[in-house]
């Protein structure tokens, strides 16, 4: 059964719809949101509660990924990663990191270029023979803070799980994962890209 966030980015390379399952809550939430999907993160030693599908929390290591902030409707789940039931932020200057299937990304590695070549965000494949899966970032539905402008590019904080699937399950290293983040370059695989696993079991 195909992971939500790859899910979401299958869609983007396919034109095609997605159906959640029940224990996802998927609705377009409209104004700010970080878009993450090409991001890649940091650990920051700390760990974060997640929501699980179906009931529950689980603990995951912490990251924090800076994410380009855009505006119009993307898609949540509401029940997921620390939402709490609503598109509404849980406080004052925060932000929802949400996913809206885009072919160009504001990226750190190309300087926050906001259009053009620079800004390709195509889906990569990162193999389960990298053995990396349990190493990818779920940013999907997690709240972001810090608000700032780089290069003239609004972006955030975002804080997310590591090795963390988006119902709250973890990822096994040998688990292949797709991503937007290192324009098509596999090395990225390693550097803790924001996805979600191809397949889980």
């Amino acid at each position: 059964m195909l992971g939500l966030a790859a899910v979401l980015l299958a869609c983007t390379a396919l034109g095609g719809r997605a159906d959640a399952r029940p224990e996802h809550q998927l609705k377009l939430c409209g104004g700010y949101y970080a878009l993450c999907a090409a991001s890649t993160c940091t650990p920051t030693g700390k760990t974060i509660t997640v929501n699980v599908s179906g009931g529950g929390t689980a603990k995951y290591p912490e990251a924090e990924c800076t994410c380009p902030i855009e505006s119009g409707e993307a898609i949540a789940d509401v029940v997921g990663g620390n939402m709490r039931g609503s598109c509404k932020p849980a406080a004052e200057g925060e932000v929802w990191s949400l996913y809206d299937p885009k072919k160009e990304i504001p990226q750190a590695i190309t300087g926050w270029v906001p259009t053009g070549p620079a800004a390709q965000a195509p889906v990569l494949t990162c193999s389960k023979d990298l053995n990396l899966g349990h190493q990818l970032a779920n940013c999907f539905s997690f709240a972001c803070n810090d608000e700032r402008y780089v290069n003239g590019v609004p972006v955030a904080s975002c804080y997310c799980p590591i090795g963390e699937a988006p119902d709250g399950t973890a990822v096994a290293p040998h688990t292949t994962f797709v991503t937007q983040a290192g324009q098509g370059d596999d090395g990225y695989c390693a550097e803790r890209p924001v996805g979600g696993p191809a397949s889980v079991p």
